[in-house]
């Protein structure tokens, strides 16, 4: 009998809106009752979803969830619930791609990890990635080693603790206070900068590559751009992530992680 990862937590980030109680949609266990919510419609669906995945409605709890989600409302939490909605629906392919884009917004989720785990290790195709260069590696998991909300607080921090810094040598008139602020100075400007490249990076996605989950039950991967059946090198399927290289009109040039490489249509795919 397969299960999901389960650690219930109320905890919910729509970043648009509302926070929200956040209940995660564990596996074959069910899940906690969610406490009452904030006020507001956003809130209510929220938790709405959480109702009819516990009862175990998961067409109608995810018809909840993709509400709020098609409305701009992006969290990691809402996308794990959908997530696991998906994978209850037995739509492995949107599973995946929605574990994928809840690990983006929280990188050191166990849950999300192991999720996304088994979720991956039910797909059709079993690829062995090959060996990659250890500094990219180093550097992504770095850039996704804090959560972004923390980020943000520290290079504020940093920033207002430097402005401070600043503002309080140019007011002072006495050489006794100079030492202590320009050592904070520069410490502040040093916890600024490392913390907001990290959040640049994050933010702008600067050195990720472009990748996508294979949403088709079956999908062909050409030599070329066409559909042309002498061209097929390969059949890829649902699940799967690769890595989108290039574009031509309605196709896409993939690069999977064992290295092989081919076209396929643009529709049998979506982006993380």
């Amino acid at each position: 009998m397969v299960r999901l990862a389960a650690r219930p937590r109320c905890r919910a980030r729509l970043s648009v809106v509302v926070a929200l109680p956040f209940v995660v949609a564990t596996g074959l266990a069910g899940v906690q009752d969610a406490p009452a919510p904030e006020q507001g419609a956003p809130a209510d669906r929220f938790q709405t979803g959480n109702q009819l995945y516990q009862a175990g409605d998961y067409r109608g709890a995810l018809d909840a969830y993709l509400g709020l989600f098609d409305e701009g409302l992006e969290s990691g939490d809402l996308h794990y619930n959908i997530g696991n909605a998906y994978f209850k629906l037995g739509e492995l392919g949107r599973a995946i791609l929605f574990y994928e884009r809840a690990r983006l917004e929280l990188p050191g989720d166990e849950s999300v990890r192991a999720n996304l785990e088994l979720a991956r290790s039910l797909t059709a195709d079993q690829i062995t990635p090959l060996p990659g260069f250890w500094l990219p590696r180093v550097v992504s998991w770095a850039t996704r080693l804090a959560p972004r909300g923390w980020l943000i607080a520290m290079v504020t921090l940093g920033y207002l603790a430097l402005a401070a810094c600043l503002l309080l040598r140019l007011l002072s008139r006495g050489p006794g206070s100079r030492p202590w602020t320009a050592r904070v100075a520069a410490a502040s400007a040093a916890l600024t900068l490392v913390f907001g490249v990290n959040l640049l990076i994050r933010e702008f996605e600067i050195g990720r590559a472009e990748r996508g989950v294979i949403l088709q039950t079956e999908t062909a991967v050409q030599s070329a751009p066409s559909d042309d059946p002498a061209l097929q090198l390969f059949t890829i399927h649902e699940g799967t992530v690769v890595r989108i290289d290039r574009r031509s009109d309605q196709w896409f040039e993939i690069v999977l992680e064992d290295g092989k490489v081919g076209w396929i249509r643009a529709g049998d795919l979506e982006t993380i």
